[in-house]
């Protein structure tokens, strides 16, 4: 896949989908099926166009996106589905004042736009007035011709990134990875922490995670595969909230136990990879029921692993 982050005057004729495609999910590989399959009928080439950072978080500064994936793992992700192009825009407050008809006038006439796919619940344009029979009329006078994208579904549920979202605050990891076709991950650098799981035999690997604006979903004990800077791939258990048994922080901390393993990985990278939801976040009566508690999350964490 060709990544393209300025005009080219000598850009192939382009057949394209539109649209911040956070988590590259089930139906936005669907919709990007229809585009190749389009483009290979009409001999050009298959694109995607994007935005590098979320568009309202360039309008309102205080918004915070609660991404599923960074800028760098939607560009991997569209890479995966073999699309040609991925088209990369700067959104900017003047983009953000461009009409429908002008948008599409714009991919037109600087990235050789002759075709046009429209996601079945997108809206473009300043104020995102517009509706599939008005793109329809701006295409034909452009030259462009507009596609409707059908709708894919989990069971009678549409997938999209909200829902996605919305699964994974609710910590039914399950519903989510199927959603995404793959497994929700968070990235980040190992950091010290408060040491109190080593001394009940569970040390722990607090993690500061790389992209503050990736969704951290909800608190509680996760079975989770971890892939430690050397490249290997281990199994372990992870928590995430405040900590209530032994300091009930108010700020949220991610904290990870690998099975078997006690090499000395501080200020080193990291990625958690999500499996299953083992139980909510509660505070123990001390420590000893914690230990308890975490034997018993490290024998479910370990069969649903195996």
């Amino acid at each position: 896949m060709n990544i393209v982050t300025t005009a080219l005057p000598n850009l192939p004729k382009i057949i394209a989908g539109i649209g911040f495609f956070d988590g590259v999910h089930l139906g936005h590989q669907s919709l990007i099926k229809e585009i190749k399959a389009t483009s290979a009928e009409n001999g050009v080439s298959s694109a995607i166009v994007t935005f590098r950072r979320h568009p309202r978080s360039v309008l309102n500064s205080d918004y915070r996106p609660q991404l599923l994936n960074s800028f760098n793992e939607k560009m991997q992700h569209l890479a995966n589905t073999g699309v040609d192009y991925a088209i990369a825009l700067d959104f900017d407050i003047a983009m953000s004042k461009m009409s429908g008809y002008d948008f599409i006038k714009y991919l037109r006439d600087k990235y050789n736009l002759v075709g046009l796919y429209i996601g079945y619940d997108h809206k473009f344009g300043h104020n995102r007035s517009d509706n599939f029979e008005d793109y329809q009329r701006y295409g034909a006078e452009l030259g462009v011709e507009i596609y409707r994208a059908g709708v894919a579904l989990a069971g009678t549920t549409p997938i999209s990134s909200s829902a996605i979202r919305r699964f994974l605050k609710e910590g039914d990891v399950d519903v989510a990875n199927s959603m995404l076709s793959y497994s929700y991950s968070l990235c980040g650098k190992v950091v010290s922490g408060y040491g109190v799981g080593r001394t009940i035999g569970f040390k722990t690997a607090n993690i500061e995670i790389e992209d503050l604006d990736k969704l951290i979903p909800s608190n509680g004990a996760y079975a989770v595969y971890v892939k430690t800077s050397d490249g290997v791939m281990r199994k372990g258990m992870m928590n995430i909230g405040n900590r209530p048994t032994v300091h009930d922080n108010t700020e949220r901390t991610i904290e990870v136990h690998i099975f078997d393993f006690d090499d000395d990985i501080y200020e080193t990278d990291i990625e958690i990879i999500f499996k299953k939801f083992l139980r909510p976040e509660r505070k123990m009566n001390g420590l000893d029921e914690l230990k308890s508690q975490l034997e018993e999350d490290a024998q479910q964490a370990k069969e649903i692993l195996e």
